[in-house]
């Protein structure tokens, strides 16, 4: 994989393929991409692990990422391309529930939530598909049971 960072051409193709910002302004996802970092993670090498606080939001810009929660050895879920991760820590501030590792080596975009949250605010109609996303994963991980939130008083802050 090259060592070339991402252009920021490279970045808006990526987050104009994740669902979260395909409604926002070319000139303000530009805005974004420039905000973002790029990150390097080679096979098997662990993102953050559960219990981590959480600090950043990612998209995959290329590689596939596994998703494994406490109790279960296999994992929960595959993240690919264009895919947003790390944005339920926004809303909690709980460490992280969920231990996130490449399966293949992997290129991710990331901002920390501080500026994220700067972003969203100018763009509210993001923050809707956001939390969007964030309640039909929780939906769906309650309907597999692989550590969807709890009944009790307990957090689940997930990815």
């Amino acid at each position: 994989m090259s060592q070339v960072p991402l252009s920021v051409a490279e970045k808006i193709r990526v987050l104009s393929i994740c669902s979260v910002f395909a409604r926002v302004p070319p000139a303000s996802l530009g805005t974004l991409a420039e905000m973002m970092e790029m990150e390097r993670l080679d096979a098997a090498e662990v993102l953050f692990e559960q219990g981590e606080p959480p600090e950043r939001i990612y998209v995959v810009a290329s590689g596939r990422l596994k998703v494994f929660v406490p109790g279960r050895p296999e994992p929960v879920r595959t993240l690919g391309a264009g895919e947003l991760l790390g944005e339920y820590g926004m809303f909690s501030e709980h460490g992280r529930t969920a231990t996130v590792k490449a399966e293949i080596a992997a290129v991710l975009l990331s901002l920390d939530y501080q500026r994220f949250r700067t972003f969203l605010l100018q763009f509210p109609e993001t923050m809707l598909v956001l939390l969007k996303t964030a309640v039909q994963r929780l939906v769906e991980s309650e309907a597999k049971g692989d550590g969807g939130p709890p009944t009790s008083g307990a957090h689940w802050s997930k990815i």
